[in-house]
């Protein structure tokens, strides 16, 4: 019995990491000018991927080759394959992807400055498990209208009767949105009221309003926030909070109560009588518990949130 519930938890873990791999590979496709973001041309053509009127269709399929050799796929008439990533990865090794053959040669080389290895050692230590997508775009304010725009969009063709209406809403929202770009932008942008921008948080969820407002996040996990954190991510963080002087930590909104509680024991010192506060960083990866909370106010939380852990 032990064996085999070994081995579902392996299969579990299989599926998982190809789950992570399917999300890259759609990532990596979409992000047509590799900026390690999509912009509002590339959400719109992932909308379009999806248009019940496209006769094509898009899919992915993984395959773990053990051994060498040549193979050969049979494929229906008008099906065409295109390979997305080829090589290192065994054992579902998504560390630095050197390969990417599918458009290393246009850039000229292995180089990717913008999306390459920014995840990967930079102050997280999750060298092994980083991929180079962030798939929380919605925190982002600024990308928040973006999709706006889009849904806008398409409404307005379903239902072109109603394309003022959809028109007149999408533009108070967005000003709305706008509102919150304004006040991250007043903490922390140039002559801000926020003196550090170092953050430590539970979860690397948070890359776009990261390169939106020059916030450094150490986290302990990485994209995927389960499992335990590594030693060496612990000891990176406990190693920012000494250098840059942090005083909270963030965690999602539906993290288990007294999780870091091991972590915060090991900051108590005479500046922190009592550790790292915990503050919530909403994600907004599931509907909210208090139905009257809604995007708006979750993203001013975050912001009133991130000045308080702070100070500024």
């Amino acid at each position: 019995e032990h064996d085999h519930d070994s081995n579902e938890t392996s299969n579990d873990d299989d599926d998982h990491d190809d789950m992570d791999e399917f999300m890259e590979m759609m990532f990596t496709m979409l992000d047509t000018n590799e900026d390690g973001s999509l912009n509002e041309s590339e959400l719109h053509a992932m909308m379009d991927m999806g248009e019940d009127e496209h006769e094509e269709g898009v899919a992915f399929i993984g395959f773990h080759v053990e051994e060498e050799g040549d193979y050969g796929i049979a494929l229906p008439a008008g099906v065409n394959m295109h390979v997305l990533m080829r090589g290192g990865h065994d054992g579902h090794d998504h560390g630095d992807h050197d390969d990417h053959d599918d458009h290393g040669d246009e850039d000229g080389g292995d180089d990717h400055d913008d999306h390459g290895d920014e995840d990967g050692d930079d102050h997280d230590g999750h060298a092994d498990e980083e991929i180079a997508f962030d798939p929380h775009s919605w925190l982002d304010p600024v990308a928040f209208a973006a999709q706006v725009e889009i849904v806008y969009d398409t409404l307005s063709a379903a239902f072109p009767e109603g394309a003022d209406t959809f028109r007149a809403n999408a533009d108070a929202y967005k000003a709305e949105l706008m509102a919150i770009d304004e006040g991250f932008t007043a903490a922390f942008g140039d002559g801000g009221t926020c003196t550090t921008n170092v953050v430590a948080a539970n979860h690397n969820a948070y890359a776009y309003i990261a390169q939106r407002y020059d916030i450094d996040f150490v986290t302990l996990h990485g994209i995927d926030p389960e499992g335990e954190p590594s030693p060496d991510a612990i000891a990176e963080v406990l190693e920012r909070v000494d250098e840059d002087g942090i005083k909270a930590i963030y965690v999602e909104e539906y993290s288990a109560e007294g999780a870091l509680d091991s972590l915060i024991a090991q900051t108590v010192s005479d500046d922190l009588p009592n550790g790292l506060a915990v503050l919530t960083l909403n994600t907004m990866e599931m509907a909210p518990t208090d139905s009257t909370e809604d995007y708006l106010s979750l993203m001013n939380e975050n912001l009133e949130n991130l000045k308080t852990g702070l100070g500024c």
